[in-house]
């Protein structure tokens, strides 16, 4: 592998938005994409497309299922190039890998749109020539347990962290991950919890949990992948805006967020959540 340096610049890198997520009732209104829901007087993929661009990123290629492409060609105009693919993560990054000739590329789900800028400089800057990629991820707090033949078995959460975006791989590293075959569905994912620490560099599999568009059952994530190929992962803090809005409940969270709706989960006996 090619030792690329310590700090690479930002307009190296090329940022790829995946715009995966099946609508949802009560979110996409009559759109095809969660994404394209509106938000404080701008869509969702707006406002992360601005956030890529205060990082000082060069212009995105977004990937969107074949149904999506023209109502996004219309919103974002020449803004950045918009692809189509199907709804599924490993054909959308070949996609991508067709579409995109750089050796470092920074992928972001679609409806994270609320990930803060200083969450994609911090992944940025923390490629180093030890490192095959990045990724930000928050601690877990919901009861996480392992499923086996015998029953259920509690899993110590913290040594389990959640994923979220953006991702910043080397081309050859997500090239591999998308070659890598999927695990077959009686074996056991590989690797044992043993989740990486913020800022730490992992070459195993660490215990972490992926969101939209990866981590559970058989979808496919590039980070796991990536692990099981060997790569050597590091991870920065993650953020609590990072979550995706994806259906109801979520977006609700993200008006609140952002000051368009008040928390009244209080006033109905429902516990609050950090």
């Amino acid at each position: 592998m090619t030792a690329l340096p310590a700090r690479p610049s930002v307009a190296s890198v090329r940022p790829v938005v995946l715009a995966l997520a099946p609508p949802a009732p009560g979110v996409s209104h009559g759109t095809t994409l969660p994404c394209l829901e509106t938000l404080g007087g701008s869509r969702l993929i707006e406002r992360l497309l601005g956030t890529l661009a205060e990082v000082g990123l060069p212009s995105t290629v977004v990937v969107a299922p074949h149904d999506a492409v023209t109502a996004l060609r219309l919103l974002l105009g020449d803004r950045c190039r918009v692809i189509g693919s199907s709804g599924d993560r490993r054909e959308a990054l070949t996609a991508a890998l067709g579409a995109a000739d750089d050796d470092l590329l920074l992928l972001h789900d679609a409806e994270r749109a609320l990930t803060p800028a200083s969450t994609v400089s911090e992944v940025l800057a923390a490629l180093d020539a030890q490192t095959d990629a990045v990724l930000p991820v928050v601690a877990m707090t919901d009861s996480v347990k392992d499923v086996r033949p015998d029953g259920l078995r509690n899993i110590d959460r913290s040594t389990v962290v959640g994923m979220q975006s953006p991702r910043l791989l080397r081309r050859e590293v997500l090239e591999s991950a998308l070659a890598r075959p999927m695990p077959d569905p009686g074996s056991d994912a590989p690797g044992t919890p043993g989740a990486p620490r913020p800022t730490d560099t992992v070459a195993d599999s660490p215990g972490i949990s992926g969101g939209v568009g990866g981590g559970g059952g058989q979808r496919f994530d590039e980070i796991l992948a990536a692990l099981g190929n060997g790569a050597a992962v590091r991870t920065v803090h993650g953020s609590h805006s990072g979550f995706a809005v994806v259906d109801r409940l979520s977006l609700w969270q993200a008006q609140i967020s952002l000051g368009l709706a008040r928390d009244t989960s209080h006033c109905y006996g429902l516990a609050r959540r950090a």
